[in-house]
């Protein structure tokens, strides 16, 4: 019934007074230190549940609710679920019902990019705390809503789900590179080499029943159902999804700025293009980026169609010092001196320990270990990269202004409209 909302019904609900935030505000403090954090997840084909299955592991969390726009995702979400948790969680078929619930304290957001900046900003104004997942935004503009959202709220915690950062072994390999293990660092490269196989072109049609796809476009541009174009291949379409770059350069250049310390590049150039697999994919099968930083160069690598791996991984990372390289994936990493043989080192879980340090967060005992401004700044890489792979020229990075300094056709494309009667509320 929530899809015929009037657009006066929802801007109604979607603006919070002051009084309004106080008390949603104080509901979410009172969360006492032996209480477990109640949560409600909006998205359940797999990240979903997923984070909600390692939430409830850690002993810290309560999975209240589901929500899925879609009857066949819920369904499954809850059904995964059922033996995992000591209560069933209440199924919900619109967002809205969640940030309405004053029961719910944390909304876990693992919908399709282009909803990740609405429903973290709606979140924030109804006084709960966000597990976004990644990429963190669709667009550049949408990110730097989410950061003044999270400053507007100081109070509430936004964790990136870019889990390898709170990964052990990855930070023993950080820690390792800032002792001085590989001298000066003068090359990086995050990959993504895997057989993404064949998106088959099908005619458009009709949603199946159950399935609200008008609220799953969203404030997305309006385009007819295809069933080869929604459930993870949106992640390849370009109104909802940021290809690979975004799915899997999102964990690995993510961790070579955390492993680094980088912050955004100067300037960003990249080729790529669809020279194997034409189907209905809309990003490259193959793209090559090259990050411009004042004493290094970054790189990042796709190809879609070619599962032969690089370094032993089908995805990880490799740095260049002047006293060696080191290699990392989530199996673990491996210095590679100049003199002598490898030295290994076994890898560690990522999901729990980051969950723990979200807890901790709302707890008031720790700070995200993937904040909201870290995701948003390894976004600025990704959608770069994009749009300097889209438009073939190279981009020069103002990171004072956050923006394309030497480009307008391209500065356009770092953010988009709203469909009616979708906007992101002002934050004035």
């Amino acid at each position: 019934m929530f899809h015929s909302v009037t657009r006066r019904e929802f801007t109604k609900r979607a603006v919070v007074t002051g009084a309004a935030m106080a008390t949603a505000r104080s509901a979410v403090a009172a969360v006492g230190a032996n209480e477990k954090i109640r949560v409600g997840v909006i998205g359940c084909r797999t990240r979903g549940h997923q984070v909600a299955s390692t939430f409830a592991g850690t002993g810290r969390f309560e999975i209240v609710s589901l929500c899925d726009c879609d009857a066949a995702m819920l369904d499954q979400g809850m059904t995964v679920l059922d033996k995992k948790l000591p209560h069933p969680p209440r199924p919900e078929r619109d967002f809205r019902r969640l940030l309405d619930d004053k029961g719910v304290d944390v909304i876990v957001n693992a919908t399709p990019d282009h909803w990740h900046a609405l429903i973290t900003v709606l979140a924030l104004q109804a006084g709960k705390h966000v597990y976004v997942e990644k990429p963190a935004c669709y667009n550049v503009r949408d990110g730097q809503a989410m950061v003044a959202a999270a400053r507007r709220y100081p109070k509430l915690v936004v964790q990136v789900g870019s889990q390898q950062r709170s990964g052990p072994h990855f930070l023993e390999a950080k820690a390792f590179i800032a002792e001085g293990g590989l001298g000066k660092v003068g090359f990086a490269r995050g990959w993504f080499t895997t057989d993404r196989g064949v998106v088959p072109i099908v005619p458009d049609g009709a949603p199946p029943e159950g399935f609200d796809y008008d609220l799953w476009v969203g404030p997305a541009p309006y385009r007819p159902f295809n069933e080869k174009k929604v459930h993870y291949n949106w992640h390849f379409v370009r109104d909802y999804g940021t290809g690979d770059l975004g799915n899997w350069g999102a964990h690995w250049l993510d961790s070579i700025r955390q492993l680094l310390d980088l912050d955004v590049p100067r300037a960003v150039m990249a080729t790529g293009g669809t020279y194997v697999v034409r189907d209905a994919k809309e990003f490259p099968d193959t793209q090559t980026v090259l990050y411009e930083y004042p004493h290094l160069t970054l790189a990042w690598e796709l190809r879609e169609w070619s599962p032969f791996p690089m370094n032993g991984m089908g995805g990880g990372i490799e740095i260049r010092g002047e006293k060696g390289a080191l290699t990392i994936d989530r199996s673990g990493w491996t210095f590679h001196p100049h003199n002598g043989q490898p030295q290994r080192h076994k890898g560690t879980g990522q999901e729990v320990p980051h969950a723990l340090n979200f807890a901790d967060c709302i707890a008031g005992a720790a700070r995200p270990a993937a904040s909201i401004e870290q995701g948003v700044k390894t976004c600025v890489l990704i959608h770069l990269g994009n749009i300097a792979t889209f438009t073939k020229r190279r981009l020069e990075w103002d990171a004072d202004k956050e923006t394309i300094a030497n480009d307008a056709e391209a500065a356009r494309m770092l953010g988009r409209e709203y469909r009616a009667p979708w906007t992101l509320p002002s934050l004035a």
